[in-house]
């Protein structure tokens, strides 16, 4: 299992700080020549877990040209915390199988719902294929 917060930890030299939803509505974001890692402080436990991993990743990998290799380079990111986040489909299926709605299934899954999306979204073929299973198994 990841842990986001260690992988924070492990960042020699970047600081975490918080700020106010009402100054900066991002979730996250990274300051690299600072080397700040900041977090909007109403996050919920998941959305915070989340963030922090994206962010450290972002921390890891560098900044990138403003453009098509940035839209890129989130994408990667965001690819990434979702698989780092959500590594087994057996337990991604399970908690799809019984969940009444997404938020709910991301709950069960400690992340937030954009991150479940996004595993979603980037599934490959045998995992769309065992999922698809899963689903009339369940029904």
């Amino acid at each position: 299992m990841i842990h986001p917060w260690r992988r924070l930890r492990a960042l020699n030299g970047w600081e975490l700080r918080w700020h106010r939803p009402e100054d900066d509505a991002d979730a996250g974001y990274t300051l690299f020549d600072e080397k700040v890692i900041s977090l909007r402080s109403n996050l919920t436990w998941e959305e915070r877990r989340c963030t922090v991993l994206h962010e450290c990743l972002h921390a890891e990998w560098g900044p990138t040209l403003v453009g098509v290799l940035e839209e890129r380079q989130e994408l990667r990111v965001r690819r990434e915390t979702a698989r780092l986040l959500l590594p087994s489909v057996h337990e991604l299926g399970e908690a799809l199988a019984w969940a009444l709605s997404p938020a709910e299934a991301a709950v069960e899954l400690s992340v937030d719902v954009d991150v479940l999306r996004d595993r979603l979204r980037w599934l490959d073929p045998a995992e769309r294929r065992y999922l698809r299973d899963r689903a009339d198994r369940a029904a």
